[in-house]
């Protein structure tokens, strides 16, 4: 398709030919954009979570897969600047995870209390091209394969069937309402994601407990901070709030706040923000069936600035939403809350999850189920979200829209193996022109 190929022909131009931090065709310095970014959230917290922030540049600067995971607004900001895929539609207009890449997946037990390998992070949520979904999920996958050692050509023939399953499974789902309920579960897949199934199989909510607290309190632990009588009571507020706009509605008497911590240094992208865990009574006032609720600070989505009337859903509703029309199955007490004036989703710290780690990555076989099995998550997650689900805001059929835009699966794959590439290169050039700046004292944040 002579399309394809032109479009294909100028991603590689404008990203091969990007001296670090300097890409050629994009109007910006990736170390400015990151510092503005991270100095918004500065003085949105008042200077409060500054030691998050420091530590996020220690990340940040560790290695240029570690860079990509928590710069998504980056990636969205040079979107908007390279030209756009030559199968992008206004009815591909569907919802996103917002942060797609190999380790926002793994494993955790369903609400229906089956074990099951899904998307695990909806925090940069939104409506937007599919396409660009798929695109920064296959930059991931050559981020990865690079970090393992892997051959271009071999990294090449991941992309390649990732982009592959990706739409043979938007296919399946075309037509049918098959993607409500598919999943991917210990009866259909195998090697590294039928192990994490496993593991998460035989996690016991006792050894989440018994790591984080003791005699019904939070445990003394550097990475668990104690708060201020004020901030304690507007946590308790939240959960009182929160827990009627849970999947599964908690109970009063399952909602009585036992202890509340900060919690600190988790996370890559969300490094900076707020989060604090909540221990919560169980359905009985044993300790032993306490849950710990997670309280996370949202703020903007990175997709929103391309998009940015496509919702008005807003603070934690617009990731506890997607995240039940994303995956089946999904955290039953996902929900939402403010604490004080600060908008959070809410979820259960999960005793059960396994998350996907790209170190897991060891053999071509491991590696080639894997990408099959984030293409099938995917598609059934773009899928899922659209007129079939009362409140998504799209009335028309995303697997029919996507499967419709997809008029050559061999030129898709082409053009998202050049994109990948060339992005990927741009990302580690990035990454090299940050560390300098974090050599040189320049302020990061």
């Amino acid at each position: 398709m002579r399309r394809t190929t032109v479009g294909t022909l100028v991603v590689v131009t404008l990203l091969a030919t990007a001296a670090p931090g300097e890409a050629a065709g994009l109007s910006r310095d990736p170390v400015v954009v990151i510092h503005d970014r991270d100095h918004a959230l500065h003085l949105l917290n008042g200077g409060a979570t500054d030691d998050e922030l420091t530590l996020r540049t220690q990340t940040l600067a560790s290695n240029a897969w570690a860079f990509f995971r928590g710069t998504s607004p980056l990636y969205y900001r040079d979107l908007g600047e390279l030209p756009p895929s030559a199968y992008a539609t206004a009815g591909g207009d569907v919802w996103l995870t917002g942060d797609a890449h190999l380790e926002n997946t793994g494993a955790d037990r369903g609400a229906d209390n089956e074990e099951q390998f899904a998307i695990t992070d909806t925090d940069d949520a939104w409506r937007g091209s599919w396409t660009w979904e798929l695109r920064r999920e296959a930059v991931s996958i050559v981020l990865a394969g690079r970090a393992g050692g892997r051959s271009a050509s071999r990294i090449a023939g991941d992309v390649d069937t990732f982009v592959a399953e990706y739409a043979q499974w938007i296919a399946k789902f075309h037509g049918t309402d098959d993607e409500a309920s598919w999943r991917l579960t210990a009866a259909n897949t195998s090697d590294l994601v039928g192990d994490l199934i496993d593991e998460s199989a035989g996690d016991k909510r006792a050894d989440l407990l018994a790591k984080w607290t003791t005699g019904g309190h939070f445990t003394s632990d550097p990475q668990l901070q104690t708060v201020s009588a004020a901030t304690r009571t507007q946590l308790t507020d939240a959960v009182a709030a929160y827990r009627t706009t849970a999947g599964k509605p908690l109970k009063a008497a399952e909602a009585v706040v036992k202890d509340v911590r900060r919690r600190t240094g988790a996370g890559t992208g969300s490094l900076g923000r707020f989060r604090w865990y909540v221990l919560v009574e169980g359905a009985t006032t044993a300790s032993s069936d306490d849950r710990i609720l997670e309280l996370k600070q949202e703020v903007g989505p990175a997709p929103e600035p391309l998009a940015p009337n496509a919702t008005t859903l807003t603070g934690g509703q617009r990731p506890a939403l997607a995240l039940r029309w994303l995956a089946a199955q999904s955290d039953p007490l996902a929900g939402w809350a403010s604490v004080g004036s600060t908008p959070v989703l809410v979820k259960e710290k999960s005793p059960f999850a396994e998350d996907l780690k790209i170190g897991d990555l060891t053999t071509s076989a491991i590696r080639d189920d894997t990408v099959r099995d984030v293409g099938r998550l995917l598609a059934a997650a773009h899928a899922r979200a659209d007129q079939d689900i009362p409140g998504t805001g799209l009335a028309y059929s995303a697997d029919a829209a996507i499967d419709g835009a997809i008029t050559s699966v061999s030129g898709l794959q082409a053009e998202t193996r050049a994109f990948a590439t060339g992005y990927a290169d741009q990302v580690t050039g990035d990454w090299q022109a940050y560390v300098a700046a974090k050599n040189s004292g320049r302020p990061l944040f």
